[in-house]
């Protein structure tokens, strides 16, 4: 859940979870990904979101070409989604800065940075 971004070799990583499940296990994958119809990744100079350790932002169609490298297969795109500000908040639990404060207050679909807002996925896949 939301850690393949800060990973600096996340290809590396796709293995590494694909080598924990046996043959026909399932991989639920949780992250945040690029907007856009080609196969890219983008890396953020400096920070993305206010978050200095965000490493790659694949679009969904990268992200499956990754999975399918790594051996995954049978993947299903199960959830799409913009992070909300209700969803990632402050708490009393978590008091610190959140997104709101790691969005362009003149356009909310930005980062302060002038990525474009954080949009999760939820892929499942076969190892």
């Amino acid at each position: 859940m939301g850690v393949l971004y800060h990973q600096r070799a996340p290809i590396d990583h796709l293995r590494q979870l694909r080598s924990t499940l046996r043959a026909g296990g399932q991989l639920v994958l949780e992250t945040i990904y690029m907007p856009g119809n080609g196969a890219f990744a983008c890396t953020p100079e400096g920070r993305y979101a206010r978050m200095r350790n965000v490493w790659l932002l694949p679009t969904i169609a990268e992200l499956t070409t990754w999975l399918r490298r790594t051996g995954f297969r049978d993947i299903d795109v199960v959830d799409r989604s913009v992070t909300s500000l209700d969803e990632q908040r402050t708490t009393e639990w978590m008091p610190f800065e959140s997104l709101a404060e790691a969005l362009d207050p003149d356009d909310p679909t930005k980062t302060i940075e002038g990525w474009p807002t954080p949009h999760r996925v939820v892929v499942t896949a076969i190892a």
